[in-house]
């Protein structure tokens, strides 16, 4: 829920419930025991809304879907979710975190080239967007109808669309004042620099 509120541009309307929310997700993160009965899309949301959110969360949570040999899992590749939100996480990389980094290379790799050929067009365009352009690097109000299908309440959807028609109401507003002290200004300018 905190994801969708997120995607649609809603956060701010719940933040003290979400920090509430994202205090107790985190001490549950740090439990290994809570980890390890978890799926791959659980894990990466979660660490990814933590990370974004300032919490100091290790990016080992993911060793427990490498195999011995200290790859990823080839059969996550059947986990279409689970891989885009291990893509939507590895942008959330620092420096010497070599994981992410595999992470990144592993998702795109599954979901560019053995996934996409077995989804639905929807699917298939929710990954491609996904790929292109990773939530970190994405404006919420231009990703509300990209939203994945668990996010489909229509009440939040006319929330999220109602918000977006207010705010850019306001932002016509704020530009055409701007506009209008800069022609006004301008206009004294002019006078000014005629009278010397």
């Amino acid at each position: 829920m905190v994801d969708a509120l997120e995607r649609l541009g809603l956060d701010y309307l719940y933040k003290d419930e979400i920090n509430l929310i994202l205090e107790q997700c985190y001490l549950q993160f740090i439990n290994k025991g809570f980890i390890e009965h978890r799926n791959l899309y659980e894990v990466s949301l979660s660490f990814r809304i933590l990370r974004q959110r300032g919490f100091r969360v290790s990016a080992d949570a993911f060793e427990l879907f490498k195999g011995k040999n200290g790859k990823f899992v080839e059969n996550l590749k059947y986990d279409i979710r689970g891989l885009m939100e291990l893509y939507e996480a590895s942008h959330l990389c620092i420096e010497g975190e070599n994981i992410l980094d595999e992470a990144r290379i592993f998702s795109n790799h599954m979901l560019q080239k053995k996934t996409l050929s077995f989804l639905d067009q929807k699917e298939a365009r929710r990954v491609t967007y996904t790929l292109e352009h990773p939530h970190r690097r994405n404006f919420t109000h231009f990703s509300l109808h990209n939203s994945p299908k668990e996010f489909d309440a229509p009440i939040l959807k006319e929330l999220a669309e109602l918000e977006c028609k207010m705010t850019k109401s306001i932002r016509r507003m704020e530009i055409n004042e701007v506009l209008r002290c800069n022609s006004q200004y301008s206009f004294i300018i002019t006078i000014c620099y005629w009278k010397s």
